[in-house]
């Protein structure tokens, strides 16, 4: 299926995109990633309502155990509270199905996760680096992958428009603008020596940038290794032939001289370089037989 016979690309994307108001009328059916990711969050914040915050003590990412590897993926499917999880998953709905579609279920997987794993990192070293007071205090949420996705979706899918304040705007405002505001939190946090309210923006904020790697970055570093590999496989294919191609003119010089002077004028190398090419040949030939 070509992109432009993919539903997500027609009727109301190809007149400047869809609205949020306009799928909400037909809520149309989550892509497979997203359905697992969306039942994934809420069965986990059902069981955080269980007393004693088990969950979030097991689960949630503290730069205090930045070492434990699990918490990079499970702290993103934790919510500090029902508007934090509702957002995130609008979020996750809407543009996630258009990411999935357009890339596949694998690749958006991984990129979903990866990218809200260096939220969380980001997260932590920001945290060691502006706050250490502050290492014990986790993060939770799926932010710092929904604003990667909000970002990849408005460099691929600049057509989107966001219902953001009651009013329509391009998706590159809203993603400009998120960005932006994260910004701005994190330098007035350190700017005040505490970075407390920069926490959570530096996770925004990495997730964001984690999206621009994925969609800038990473497929310049496949195409220069691939191109590195063809560039020194073609160059090792050049020089065999070359040497054949040496080889060879030794062997009609060599042979050359034998019918001009006769094989008593070959000096002890030549003769070598003689039986050489000769056992070469038969080699060949052997193994031509065989095939």
């Amino acid at each position: 299926m070509g992109l432009h016979d993919r539903p997500y690309w027609r009727e109301d994307f190809d007149r400047g995109g869809p609205r949020f108001g306009t799928a909400l009328a037909g809520m149309p059916r989550p892509t497979s990633v997203v359905k697992w990711l969306l039942i994934a969050n809420i069965v986990v914040f059902v069981l955080q309502l269980i007393p004693g915050r088990i969950v979030e003590t097991a689960f949630a990412i503290a730069p205090s155990a930045w070492w434990q590897l699990w918490r990079y993926v499970t702290f993103q499917f934790l919510h500090a509270g029902l508007i934090h999880l509702l957002f995130n998953m609008l979020g996750l709905y809407f543009l996630g199905m258009i990411l999935e579609g357009a890339w596949g279920p694998k690749r958006f997987l991984g990129f979903y996760l990866s990218c809200g794993a260096f939220a969380g990192l980001c997260h932590v070293v920001m945290t060691f680096a502006f706050n250490p007071a502050a290492i014990d205090k986790a993060l939770v949420g799926a932010s710092g992958g929904v604003y990667a996705v909000v970002l990849v979706c408005a460099i691929l899918f600049p057509q989107i428009r966001l219902i953001l304040f009651l009013f329509p705007v391009p998706i590159r405002f809203a993603a400009a603008l998120f960005i932006g505001i994260a910004v701005y939190n994190i330098l007035s946090g350190i700017s005040r020596g505490g970075f407390v309210g920069g926490i959570s923006d530096a996770a925004h904020l990495g997730g964001a940038v984690a999206g621009a790697f994925w969609i800038w970055v990473l497929p310049r570093l496949r195409t220069g290794l691939t191109s590195s590999r063809t560039k020194r496989g073609r160059g090792a294919w050049q020089r065999k032939l070359k040497k054949q191609a040496d080889q060879q003119a030794e062997i009609n010089r060599i042979l050359q001289k034998i019918h001009q002077h006769g094989i008593a004028s070959l000096t002890a190398g030549e003769k070598r370089t003689l039986k050489n090419a000769t056992r070469q040949q038969q080699q060949e030939e052997h193994d031509l037989y065989r095939l």
